[in-house]
This record gives structure tokens, C-alpha cells and sequence, in this order.
């Protein structure tokens, strides 16, 4: 079986949060200035995580040229996000640059000139090896600003507005975003969440949130009645390189949960161990199968050998 998959999260999303997530270990120093350019690295993030999933919310369907008997629990509709997030863990082992965004006033002959302030531009990879790029306009503005000494310490509160948005070619897309920095002598959180819309009820949420250097990042989407919640965490250390998804799918008649763990194999770095962990409505099941890249796509090898491929 031959699928074409429909990407929720663009491949290029990897490349930052790899990368922000280790820039917000050291960002922030307590001066707004830091906090401000952390806030920045987290908006072009969001912006590129978001940009995908606006440009395919109708998405390619699946074509199935042969059957195939997948594990209990794993419906299309996994397989696809599966496959997404394997370009994510691909690109962040490959990895090693931040310098995917450039950020800066609007200039005054640009069509938005004077309606907003700001311009990002992103430049990211695109699946066929090549790159795309498109801009965010946004306004961002100081709803709260206290700042005082008590006992020696510093105690400084920021919180912002954002609203904006993304632009390729024809396609817009409104965007909003809040910011929360407190400070307390040493002790530093900010959280920050960031709203991409396709319409009023179509949407993607990212929340993130730093406390004394924990980093923890939440993607929700909301899609056709349904709410779709993903939590990452990326580990490199030693020689084991891995990958741990996990989300909920609600809707108003029945929820899934699935936990993937994705392991890069030592002697060979275009296999991939996956476990899953999945349970719908309270039933719970596992399996245990191989990814193998191929020039085709990725290789699904399942345990009760049945196999399929997901295009790139």
C-alpha cells in the first residue's frame, strides 16, 4: 500500500524545535531585551509550525492501491502523522542551525505598510529538498508592564498582545499570540501560546512554557469537531537518539490516546524501532514495528508482516 501523506506539521518545524528548545535554556537573562528576541525565536517557530497545517487543512487523501492489516488501534489517519513527525526527528538530528528568520520593521512601500509594524520572513526547507518561504506582518503590544524591589529583588511582570498575519502568496491567515514573562530575582517563567486560524472553529494552538530552564511545548489542533493534543520531547544523548510523541483525539463520541516512542537504530540510521502505546476509550493495546527510509518514502514494516509506504 502506497499513501500520500498529509502533512499537519511541515518538516521544517523540526529545525525549530530543536533549536528552541536549546536556545530557551539559555535565553531570557533576565533583561526584556533577551526576553523579547526568546519571544521572537518561539513566534517564527509557531509561524512555521502553524504554516503547514493552514496550507493543507483539506490535505491529499490517501490512495490505496493494495490492502494492508494494520496494527489494532492504528487507523490512516496515525500513519500519516507518524510519517510527518518522522521528517521531524530526521531534521532534528540533522540540525544545526537557528538562522531560519530574519525580523524587522515593515518598510514604508510594503501594501501593509501602516497597518502593521513588524515583518518576519522565514526561509525553511521544503520536502523536495529545495526551500519555501513566506512572511508574518504582526502588531505586538504591552498590555502589562510592573516592575519593582522588594527585599533587593527584582520583580518584573511583561505581558503582551499579539495579532498579525501569515501570508503566502494568495493564502492569509489571521494569527493572535500572548506573552507572559515574570521574573523574581533568579527564579524566571514566561508561557506563551500563539493561535493560527483557518476560520473560527479550524485552528492550531501552540502553548509553550520555560521555568527555570524546563521547557515544555503543547500543540492542539482543531479540525472538523475534533481536538487533536500533541506533546514532543526530543532526547540526543549517548547513543540513543530518540523521539516521544504523545496526543489525544477527542470528539464529542470518543477519545484516543497514542504514546510513540521512535528510536534511531546504532547500526543502521535509516531504521527506526517505533513502540506504540494506544488506547480508545479506555481499551488499551500495544505494537512494535520497524520505519525504514527508503527513496520511495518510509518503509512500515509491521510486525504481522504486513507492510505499506508513505510517500514523502
Amino acid at each position: 500500500m502506497v499513501i500520500k501523506k498529509k502533512r499537519f506539521i511541515t518538516l521544517a518545524l523540526s529545525v525549530c524545535v530543536g533549536a528552541l528548545a536549546m536556545v530557551g535554556l539559555t535565553a531570557c537573562g533576565g533583561k526584556s531585551g533577551s526576553n523579547q528576541h526568546y519571544a521572537q525565536d518561539f513566534y517564527a517557530m509557531s509561524a512555521i509550525s502553524s504554516f503547514n497545517f493552514l496550507q493543507n487543512s483539506e490535505g491529499s487523501q490517501s490512495t490505496a492501491v493494495a490492502q494492508v492489516q494494520r496494527p489494532t488501534g492504528m487507523q490512516e489517519g496515525d500513519v500519516q502523522n507518524i510519517a510527518g513527525y518522522m521528517g521531524m526527528f530526521q531534521d532534528m538530528l540533522a540540525s544545526d542551525t537557528t538562522d531560519y528568520y530574519t525580523n524587522g520593521t515593515v518598510d514604508a512601500n510594503d501594501q501593509y505598510a501602516g497597518v502593521y509594524n513588524f515583518k518576519m520572513t522565514l526561509t525553511v526547507p521544503s520536502l523536495d529538498g529545495g526551500q519555501q518561504s513566506f512572511s508574518m506582518y504582526y502588531n505586538e503590544v504591552y498590555t502589562n508592564t510592573e516592575e519593582e524591589i522588594d527585599d533587593n529583588e527584582l520583580e518584573l511582570e511583561i505581558d503582551t498582545t499579539l495579532r498579525g498575519i501569515i501570508i503566502s502568496g494568495e493564502d492569509v491567515f489571521n494569527v493572535v499570540g500572548q506573552r507572559e514573562y515574570e521574573k523574581e530575582g533568579r527564579e524566571e517563567e514566561i508561557s506563551i501560546e500563539f493561535r493560527a486560524y483557518i476560520n473560527n472553529t479550524d485552528y492550531i494552538l501552540i502553548e509553550h512554557e520555560m521555568e527555570d530552564g524546563e521547557v515544555e511545548y503543547q500543540y492542539t489542533i482543531f479540525q472538523n469537531g475534533q481536538r487533536s493534543v500533541t506533546e514532543v520531547e526530543f532526547e540526543n544523548e549517548r547513543n540513543e537518539k530518540k523521539l516521544e510523541l504523545e496526543f489525544v483525539t477527542s470528539s464529542q463520541t470518543s477519545q484516543s490516546k497514542l504514546k510513540y516512542e521512535i528510536v534511531q537504530a546504532p547500526s543502521n540510521e535509516n531504521v527506526f524501532n517505533v513502540r506504540v502505546k494506544s488506547a480508545t476509550d479506555g481499551v488499551a493495546t500495544g505494537e512494535t514495528f520497524t520505519i525504514t527510509v527508503t527513496s520511495e518514502g518510509y518503509l512500515f514494516n509491521y510486525s504481522n508482516g504486513s507492510s505499506e509506504v508513505v510517500a514523502f
